[in-house]
């Protein structure tokens, strides 16, 4: 069965992993670079967290990001695997797309894998570019998106379209087209500090 986050369940687990390490709302706002009501609506579940912001989080807790849809992702270890049925994977809206995370029971991967639905078709609406530590590939399942970048031109990709890229280019996917559309996403981890590209001090 599919597995969709009830509304905010993003948010309180954010809230639930900032107050076991006796942390404050200042210190997530200055990490991800918002203000700390922006913090407050997020583990209230009432403003949509971006991608990029809980990546930032989960290096600042010192958490694989999968912990933030399961309190009970076991670690990465020899021999373990994986297995995401078709449409079994974590639902959850970013403010950015609506994601299905993949291999969400296993913690501490080096690379998260995760399926997103585009629908925006500005920039404004997405908040800008955006970018964040290690590598990145895409692959089009459905429909046509375009990738913006601070070094390249926008680059149109259609279904069966892939693309391998340095994440810590600033970028954004938005669609081409009316329709929504479908993309395969594997992030790469490495230890380098994750760097935004913020839209406005209230982009959440």
């Amino acid at each position: 069965m599919r597995r969709d986050q009830s509304p905010g369940a993003v948010g309180a687990r954010i809230a639930e992993l900032r107050k076991a390490r006796g942390l404050t709302l200042t210190d997530l706002a200055q990490t991800c670079g918002v203000s700390e009501s922006t913090i407050s609506r997020i583990e209230h579940g009432l403003t949509a967290i971006s991608a990029h912001h809980l990546f930032s989080l989960a290096r600042f807790l010192g958490i694989d990001i999968a912990d933030f849809f399961a309190d009970n992702s076991a670690p990465l270890s020899r021999g373990m695997r994986s297995v995401s049925r078709r449409g079994e994977g974590v639902r959850e809206h970013f403010a950015r797309y609506d994601v299905e995370v993949l291999s969400a029971d296993l913690s501490r991967k080096d690379m998260h894998p995760a399926i997103n639905t585009i629908s925006a078709r500005t920039l404004e609406e997405v908040g800008g570019l955006a970018r964040h530590a290690g590598e990145e590939f895409l692959y089009v399942l459905e429909g046509a998106i375009v990738l913006h970048s601070e070094l390249y031109a926008p680059l149109e990709l259609n279904q069966g379209d892939s693309l391998y890229f340095d994440g810590g280019v600033a970028h954004a996917y938005l669609a081409a087209t009316a329709a929504p559309a479908r993309i395969l996403v594997v992030v790469s981890v490495d230890g380098r500090p994750l760097e935004l590209v913020p839209a406005s001090p209230e982009e959440g």
